[in-house]
């Protein structure tokens, strides 16, 4: 029992603090590195917009949260403001061919919902859950909030900074992109119990909190991604790793593994899920990352990449016109609507990807010229799934106070969140994968991703537009072929910071069905990235 109630003790724990500090809210801590000396630390406090990297302070700002200013439904400007200039002691910055890991503060507004959370005990799973008495929480106004400090890690390169929470369910929080500065997930500005996830509304107490959360072990958002999570850091020259633990526990146990090299724009997720028990244990595990893609809320323009041909409905809003829940869509393109833009999304949507064609999905805002993928085997993890509220949702209020918006990008194992894809692990068995995330920028769309690049390809009257984005820096020869006529060859170099854009006229007379190339050669002559498709007429 003592086992089981260990997290509920550190959350009621951290309510007394809260009434000790002048309601100040504090968390328990996750236990401190073993493989390493104390990091480094700074404190900070976050800038108002997600776009906004990490900026230090002499102290935590107690500026107050923002009430709403739009009205529900509103859809705030995605456009990044200006980074401020940093005040105070400036943290210490990656050097450009190694990183840096050290230990900050980050402070961030939270209503006060600890003291109304009870444990429970899910006997199928053998796992301890927390549920939220929504009655006695009562629905508190926005002055009701509270700065809560949270422990924070930053692993930073020369291209990416991340800033990972063990205390809120280990979540990976923020990555900024340095060249643009931009935040490639969305951050809320409140940590706010919403009525979602795998328990009833009376129940549920999902915080949409940002950045990428490890969902386990049920479906929807699993039980884990507002507690105490342990970590431990490793470094080497090839890659320093922070690893996030749900717990040692002789129980289905997971543990996500963050790594970052030197001189790349990716970083690499490794999940670890585990049956130490001496019984089999089903689970659900996906890792479910909130963006917006540059901005302080997800913007209409924004163009979801997904190769498939067709996609299962796990939730559509009722009267928006998508069908029920397991029923199958054509796509890109269902009923004339190209889903593929959000701006012709009419209502909340959520879908399962039955069989991925790619190893790779993606996403990219045309407003902040700012992408996103994904890479993974989809041979071994073929789950894919996508959620987004749609234009002038009037739920938005349930988890945030300004309005804003995100989309989600899923990820696992299972096929579905339904029971028949839950996966059975026998006593001692495990199951672990790797996969990579990037930001990249200037391409004007996303059309193939691979660890290395990112490619583009669009045609408008008379010409070709190509973009390619790397991962790091790398010489190579891009190269463009219609049919079998080559209209482009560029020796070029590309880097995070510097994609190649270009637009190629298009002769007459070229076939209208005739197949396209975009490739990428290495100094070798070895083909790095090549996507093929026709293009026809604009």
């Amino acid at each position: 029992m003592k086992c089981k109630t260990q997290r509920l003790m550190l959350l009621l724990a951290s309510c007394v603090l809260l009434v000790l500090c002048g309601c100040r809210g504090v968390v328990g801590l996750a236990p401190s590195p073993t493989k390493r000396p104390p990091l480094p630390t700074a404190t900070w406090t976050p800038a108002s917009g997600p776009e906004d990297g990490p900026q230090a302070t002499a102290a935590p700002s107690q500026t107050p949260t923002e009430s709403p200013s739009s009205s529900p439904g509103a859809i705030p400007s995605s456009t990044p403001p200006e980074l401020p200039t940093p005040t105070g002691a400036e943290l210490p910055a990656a050097s450009v061919d190694a990183v840096s890991v050290r230990e900050t503060t980050l402070s961030l507004s939270s209503y006060v919902y600890e003291p109304h959370l009870s444990e429970a005990w899910d006997e199928e799973r053998g796992v301890p859950y927390l549920w939220l008495d929504r009655a006695e929480y009562g629905q508190p106004d926005v002055q009701s909030t509270v700065l809560r400090p949270f422990r924070a890690i930053l692993l930073e390169n020369r291209y990416l900074r991340l800033t990972i929470l063990p205390e809120l369910g280990g979540r990976l929080y923020e990555c900024i992109f340095k060249p643009t500065g931009q935040n490639l997930f969305y951050r809320n500005g409140v940590l706010k119990p919403t009525p979602w996830g795998p328990l009833t509304r009376d129940h549920n107490w999902w915080l949409a909190a940002g950045g990428m959360e490890w969902a386990f072990p049920v479906h929807e958002h699993g039980y884990e991604w507002g507690v105490p999570w342990s970590f431990t850091v490793e470094e080497s020259k090839e890659e320093t790793r922070v690893t996030v633990r749900d717990t040692t526990e002789e129980r289905p146990r997971v543990q996500v593994e963050i790594g970052l090299a030197p001189d790349t724009a990716y970083f690499t997720v490794r999940p670890h899920i585990e049956n130490p028990t001496g019984s089999p244990a089903s689970f659900q595990y996906w890792t479910d990352a909130m963006l917006t893609l540059g901005g302080s809320s997800m913007s209409a323009n924004t163009e979801f990449v997904y190769p498939a041909e067709e996609v299962i409905v796990h939730s559509g809003e009722p009267g928006s016109g998508f069908p029920e829940e397991r029923a199958r869509l054509a796509w890109p393109v269902w009923q004339g609507r190209d889903l593929s833009w959000y701006h012709n999304w009419e209502g909340w949507l959520g879908f399962f990807v039955p069989e991925p064609c790619e190893d790779f999905v993606g996403a990219y805002n045309h407003d902040t010229d700012l992408g996103v993928a994904r890479i993974f085997p989809s041979q071994q993890v073929a789950g894919v799934k996508l959620f987004a509220w749609g234009q002038d949702s009037p739920y938005v209020y349930e988890y945030a106070d300004d309005g804003s918006q995100y989309f989600e990008m899923w990820g696992g194992p299972n096929l579905s969140f339904w029971p028949e894809d839950d996966i059975v692990l026998s006593p001692g068995a495990s199951i672990s994968w790797a996969e990579q995330w990037y930001p990249f920028q200037g391409t004007g769309g996303l059309d193939f991703a691979n660890r290395d690049l990112a490619l583009s390809l669009d045609r408008s009257e008379d010409s070709v537009h190509l973009g390619v984005a790397a991962t790091s820096h790398l010489p190579g020869t891009v190269l463009l072929v219609w049919g079998d006529q080559e209209l482009y060859r560029r020796q070029t170099t590309i880097s995070p910071e510097n994609p190649l854009v270009d637009r190629v006229p298009v002769p007459s007379g070229l076939p209208p069905d005739g197949v396209v190339s975009l490739s990428f050669l290495s100094m070798e002559s070895e083909t790095l990235a090549r996507y093929e498709t026709t293009l026809g007429s604009p």
